[in-house]
């Protein structure tokens, strides 16, 4: 599914995205990838999925320290996990990190902003999501959820 991405349509976008992720049970972790440009929009989009899930801390991006986790007050996801993988150099430094227990926790939401540079941890039922910029304001979003 292709969508453009506005400042004015971020929030049902999310809404969207999050209803569709949500219907899905599994026994491990939800997997969100987040690919594109610097600057694109993917810590935008996953501070909009925060706050769609009533996280009210102040989401910003891991870069330094690679993870953050919130909790949430949505009833499927209890915490949201945010990766940004840009700084690893590999899979194995995630794995490092903890990434197969996190991976295993069933009602935690993990959205990982450069998986290419962990290919290896990147599940193969991972819903993904690749941005684009089309212009200053819009952005085209290539959505490819797992059923």
């Amino acid at each position: 599914m292709e969508k453009e991405l506005k400042e004015d349509n971020i929030k049902e976008i999310a809404k969207e995205i999050l209803e569709k992720i949500s219907m899905g049970v599994k026994d491990a972790a939800t997997l969100v990838t987040l690919s594109g440009d610097l600057g694109a929009g993917k810590t935008t989009l996953t501070k909009e999925i925060a706050k769609q899930l009533g996280i009210i801390e102040r989401i910003i991006s891991p870069t330094f320290v690679i993870m953050k986790i919130y909790k949430t007050k949505n009833k499927r996801f209890k915490k949201l996990i945010h990766i940004d993988a840009y700084r690893l150099k590999n899979s194995k430094e995630l794995l490092n990190l903890g990434w197969e227990e996190l991976i295993k926790v069933k009602d935690s939401l993990v959205i990982m902003e450069w998986p290419e540079n962990v290919p290896d941890c990147v599940c193969v039922d991972a819903h993904k999501i690749q941005i684009e910029h089309k212009n200053e304001t819009t952005r085209n979003l290539k959505i490819n959820l797992c059923p």
